[in-house]
């Protein structure tokens, strides 16, 4: 058994990634558990979406980054199970199971998309959490211009095919409805003989009364403001209620409308990793209403002071569950793991 002090981290986002690259100095053994093979610079995926950046130039491979790092092991694998008690990992690849030992941990697994109950809308209108989801999006978004220049040639209707329907004003909603309008009324306003794609409808769906609500009051009318200038459609205090194939169904003033569109982004919520709930029924720490962990004001698990939750997975003081939350929790807990062994 190796005398040095065992570092196990989960996820490599960016609170893993972050959480080993801080450590490089330490006199630890740090061992990174994820599910895929790269880091995936997340907030960048919407660009892969519309056809801006390639896949590989945001998912850079997790050992090649951490290549010369000689404290730090990356494993491939997905963890099922956290024994606190036992202070084990369990990650599974492959249908083989392996259990990782560790001195301190910390969980960086995320979150995924959530549709508030309703899984279904998720054929119809996908997240946008993975490379696989920004290139499905790719083909339905650029797919659905080149139908409508088919449609069109032919004098058939191509309204529907023409309207994007974003749901969610957070980040993800913001931006991407942003692309969408600049790809059809600028990059793509030649490509086409028998459309115009600026006549394309960007429409931003959000139950909220403004967009980016976790940013304040300010930020969020500058950035409506900037979404209308750019053509982008923002409809507020609208709950969807269904999600067909060319249709998604709001309601809004207690009326439900129903909007003719093929191609639906859903960035209107996440949740944490259900490891978040694990961790919570082991040490009796609170879920929050996005399943995320509740914490101490040092990022660790109440009665597990070597257990330490950064990023998406993490319920502290209200934080947003964006990409500086994540990094810098990392970095602390990394800080604050080293300063107790010095």
């Amino acid at each position: 058994m190796s005398a040095r002090h065992r570092v196990v981290i989960i996820g490599s986002g960016f609170g893993g990634l972050f959480g080993a690259k801080a450590l490089k100095g330490s006199d630890v053994e740090v061992t990174v558990i994820a599910k895929t093979t790269h880091h995936l610079f997340q907030p960048l995926l919407y660009q892969v979406a519309t056809g801006i950046l390639s896949q590989g130039e945001i998912a850079p491979a997790t050992r090649e980054i951490l290549r010369h790092q000689r404290n730090a092991t990356v494993l491939l694998g997905e963890v099922t199970e956290i024994d606190l008690a036992r202070r084990q990992v369990t990650a599974t690849l492959l249908r083989r199971n392996v259990v990782t030992d560790y001195d301190s941990l910390i969980v960086a697994a995320g979150a995924h998309t959530t549709y508030f109950g309703n899984d279904h809308f998720a054929f119809h209108a996908p997240g946008m959490k993975s490379i696989d989801d920004a290139l499905e999006l790719r083909g339905r978004i650029f797919g659905a211009f080149e139908l409508a220049e088919l449609a069109a040639a032919r004098g058939m209707p191509f309204e529907d095919l023409l309207t994007f329907v974003v749901v969610g004003g957070g980040p993800t909603g913001v931006e991407m409805a942003g692309q969408i309008a600049e790809l059809a009324h600028r990059t793509l306003k030649r490509d086409f003989r028998a459309i115009s794609s600026q006549h394309a409808r960007v429409i931003l769906v959000d139950a909220a009364e403004q967009v980016l609500g976790g940013f304040g009051k300010r930020l969020g009318t500058r950035a409506q403001v900037a979404l209308r200038k750019r053509g982008v459609e923002v409809m507020l205090g609208a709950m969807v209620t269904d999600v067909g194939e060319r249709t998604i169904t709001v309601k809004i003033d207690g009326e439900e409308k129903v909007i003719g569109s093929a191609t639906k982004i859903w960035a209107a919520g996440v949740r944490a990793n259900p490891l978040a709930e694990t961790l919570a029924a082991q040490s009796g720490a609170e879920l929050d209403r996005a399943g995320r962990v509740g914490v101490l004001p040092d990022l660790s698990l109440p009665g597990h002071p070597e257990v330490f939750v950064v990023g998406d997975m993490m319920s502290l003081d209200e934080l947003p569950g964006v990409a500086q939350v994540a990094i810098q929790g990392a970095k602390y807990a990394a800080k604050t793991i080293d300063a107790r062994l010095r």
